[in-house]
């Protein structure tokens, strides 16, 4: 879910405090889980006092940094030893997974306490996690004690930062190669996920009753949730198409009468590229697996086959997906305008607010 949606649901004081409190996570080490919940607690506070009409003031107080110390004091610091126990448990089972894939896959299977493994990209893995983890956990908080960076900026931030660890750890991995014995490793992995795992278990079980972990709520999956999200969603296609509008017209190129026609046209030119994604994928996929067909074993052959097209089916599902959401909040955008009895661009600027 957006914040940026939650917090346009507010207005003067109410946005301010909603504001505050979400640059005031971004400047504490909360796991997102933890900032989700309370933001969601919090936005139900302060929209029940909006609609009540309380003044905010009453609510947080004249000292927004002191509300948010209080409000989210139940985060203790021994939760962030927690994560980063997490944390490594995540690196133990990777180097355990590609452990025992590098030890069998070998050309020749040596003896479990003999064979040696290359750690070289588990190292530049381990690496780029701790250089995103500096970033968001050290240089975040400082950043926005000072300057406020929308989460768009963050997102280029982290691109930008990820590329360039992807693009550090691949020259590093063909200049140098780190040969390991290989078991010690391994077994070390697996001894601290078994403890691991066991002292989730007798925490969860001193906490909830039971050992199994419950599937926790998400509070962005209700109904009211998912109709805010679905409205903003809505009112981007509704800026675009009427953004799209002022340019053609300006051009003569269309008029309020016609402009269905575009939308209609441009419907069209999204149904056939998305055809042409999906053919695409599976091409790539096909002569990706063929490249490997050449110079390895059929077995090789069909496990590359297979990993790769479940990463491409995933990404595909994934694109789809949006694309069947935007789908739908455009015909329900032209169902509307039609019942409405109005051209699309002056139904547009209704739902905006915006003037033509």
């Amino acid at each position: 879910m957006n914040l940026e949606t939650m917090k346009s649901q507010f207005t003067g004081d109410y946005r301010a405090a909603f504001d505050g409190a979400h640059k005031y996570t971004l400047t504490q080490d909360f796991p997102s889980s933890y900032s989700d919940d309370k933001m969601a607690e919090l936005y139900d506070l302060l929209l029940t006092a909006q609609e009540e009409g309380k003044p905010a003031e009453k609510l947080v107080g004249k000292d927004i940094e002191a509300f948010c110390k209080e409000f989210f004091s139940d985060f203790q610091p021994v939760n962030r030893l927690f994560r980063m126990l997490k944390s490594l448990f995540a690196v133990a089972c990777v180097l355990f997974i590609f452990g025992i894939a590098e030890w069998l896959c070998a050309d020749e299977v040596l003896p479990f306490m003999q064979f040696r493994m290359n750690c070289s990209p588990i190292l530049c893995g381990v690496a780029s996690g701790a250089v995103i983890s500096l970033l968001f956990r050290a240089v975040q908080p400082i950043v926005m004690k000072t300057r406020k960076i929308s989460a768009g900026g963050w997102a280029v931030i982290f691109l930008v930062v990820l590329i360039g660890c992807i693009s550090a750890a691949t020259a590093l991995m063909h200049g140098m190669e780190l040969s390991v014995p290989g078991a010690p490793l391994l077994i070390g992995a697996a001894v601290y996920m078994l403890l691991y795992l066991s002292a989730a278990a007798v925490i969860r079980r001193r906490s909830t009753g039971s050992i199994i972990r419950k599937k926790q709520d998400n509070p962005y999956k209700d109904s009211y949730y998912q109709n805010l999200q679905d409205k903003d969603i809505r009112q981007l296609i509704e800026k675009g198409w009427l953004r799209r509008y002022r340019r053609l017209a300006k051009r003569g190129k269309t008029t309020a009468e016609t402009f269905c026609e575009e939308i209609a046209r441009l419907d069209k030119i999204n149904r056939v590229m998305d055809k042409v994604y999906t053919v695409f994928i599976i091409v790539i996929d096909l002569i990706a697996t063929a490249g490997v067909a050449k110079n390895n074993t059929l077995p090789d052959t069909l496990v590359f086959f297979g990993f790769t097209s479940l990463l491409l089916f995933l990404g595909w599902k994934l694109v789809r997906k949006a694309d069947s959401e935007n789908a739908a909040q455009r015909a329900s955008i032209l169902a509307d305008c039609e019942a409405s009895g109005q051209s699309l661009p002056e139904f547009l600027a209704g739902e905006l607010n915006d003037t033509l």
